[in-house]
């Protein structure tokens, strides 16, 4: 497949689409035979205990795993076994659970890295025409991070909380059809994650995000359809008023009462 190919869009409603995909590491099965469509726009939140394969699921998504069998299709494009580095092409922009910036380097820097990996570029000695546009995409997606004022500060020297606003920062830069991420509250004060729920609810409507969350009010606040897991497998799905009222996910997946 050709990197021309790999920015092909389709008029389809669904921009993810996993079918019998499977991932074992070793005698491990991680994910047992998982089908999945995201349509355009949705807000999807995937939950479940440690271990049931969520961020392989995410790491299948985004090409960091080739699955064992089984089919990933984002825009049209059947990339099951295309590199990571093809998905920003895609349009596809991704967070961690542990966070991939570069402490050395300015927000600004960084933000605008994100932006150059989003064109499949390398740096360059001598400034392009292009970089100017691509320094001013940085800065609004500071400002749409809370970290305009921040610009000059190495990543090094920020809280915790204000990472986690970067690394996603550095993910909406390159401007994704679909955003996926993974614990994006995970440490964060209460104010913050009120933050981070204002800004997740702000993104574009045709925008797609698939998010990873433990924290229960992020999660059913931004999230229009819940998907469980447990164990590789899907076990319930539906809208957060379905799965809060879902016996099964109580008694064995959220705890009795992770979800009154």
């Amino acid at each position: 497949m050709t990197a021309d190919t790999t920015t092909r869009t389709v008029p389809d409603q669904h921009v993810v689409e996993l079918r019998s995909v499977v991932v074992a590491f070793g005698g491990l099965l991680a994910l047992g035979g998982i089908d999945l469509d995201v349509a355009r726009g949705e807000r999807l939140a995937i939950l479940g205990p440690n271990g049931a394969g969520k961020t392989t699921l995410f790491n299948v998504v985004a090409g960091d795993l080739v699955p064992k069998g089984g089919s990933v299709t984002i825009k049209g494009v059947d990339c099951t076994r295309l590199p990571s580095r093809h998905r920003p092409r895609l349009g596809v922009g991704r967070t961690y659970q542990k966070a991939r910036s570069f402490p050395g380097l300015t927000v600004a820097d960084n933000l605008y890295l994100a932006v150059v990996g989003r064109h499949g570029r390398h740096l360059a000695l001598l400034p392009r025409g292009s970089d100017r546009t691509w320094r001013d995409r940085a800065t609004v997606a500071a400002e749409s991070v809370w970290l305009q004022d921040l610009l000059n500060t190495m990543v090094r020297d920020l809280s915790h909380g204000q990472k986690r606003q970067l690394e996603i920062g550095m993910a909406i830069a390159t401007d994704p059809d679909v955003l996926l991420l993974d614990e994006p509250a995970s440490g964060l004060s209460r104010g913050e994650r009120e933050r981070l729920t204002a800004l997740l609810d702000s993104l574009a409507a045709d925008s797609t995000l698939l998010l990873i969350e433990h924290d229960m009010d992020v999660a059913f606040q931004v999230a229009r359809r819940i998907v469980v897991m447990s164990d590789g497998k899907m076990v319930a799905s539906g809208t957060p008023e379905e799965v809060r009222a879902n016996p099964l996910v109580h008694e064995i997946y959220l705890g009795s009462e992770a979800l009154t």
